[in-house]
């Protein structure tokens, strides 16, 4: 008499199949979504170099940064209940792109939340001001009044990962950086100062 053998798996084979492929997926999906973060950092990074770039040959052409004049028509509200009034980024950077163009687009900060009153302008750009700026983030940073004790003419930021959570502290001109090694979430803006 023949006996019938059974082509399959266990239910024993099973499990362990099962619970390998989560312990693969717990270190894999964490491993993932921060390669994702490093990514977006050097996307930001490498824009804000190229926008560096951009105003230091407007600069050339033009004995100074852009904005200078804040009689513009463009100011908005900052935030609909006071008198403040601001010029937005993409406004304030559309000198870079036109009538000469220096930088062919302003690229979009990857970490803005799109909740920015100001801004709204597409595109949302990276927050800028240079010495002349009458509004953010004020002379005493540029003096060196800033984390790095550094004398600059302007600085860009982008919201970073954290996409501006503040914690109590100003989104503006955020310190301390953005450091990776605090996790990838971390708080903190990622800053450009010039030249």
């Amino acid at each position: 008499m023949k006996t019938i053998s059974h082509l399959g798996f266990t239910l024993i084979e099973l499990l362990i199949v099962v619970a390998i492929i989560a312990i693969l997926a717990a270190i894999a999906i964490p491993n993932y979504q921060q390669a994702q973060v490093r990514a977006k950092v050097s996307r930001a990074e490498g824009e804000m170099q190229t926008l560096a770039t951009a105003l230091e040959s407007y600069r050339v052409d033009n004995e100074n940064y852009p904005p200078e004049n804040y009689e513009s028509p463009l100011l908005v509200l900052v935030d609909g209940t006071t008198d403040t009034y601001a010029l937005p980024n993409a406004i304030k950077l559309m000198p870079l792109t036109t009538p000469i163009s220096y930088i062919t687009r302003l690229p979009t900060d990857i970490f803005d939340p799109g909740n920015d009153s100001v801004n709204q302008t597409q595109p949302h750009t990276y927050h800028y001001a240079c010495k002349n700026d009458l509004l953010y983030p004020g002379a005493q940073f540029f003096e060196g009044g800033n984390e790095e004790k550094r004398i600059c003419e302007w600085v860009m930021q982008s919201y970073g990962p954290d996409k501006g959570i503040d914690r109590g502290l100003s989104t503006y001109w955020q310190f301390p950086r953005y450091d990776p090694s605090n996790g990838t979430i971390s708080l903190g803006n990622i800053l450009r100062m010039g030249p």
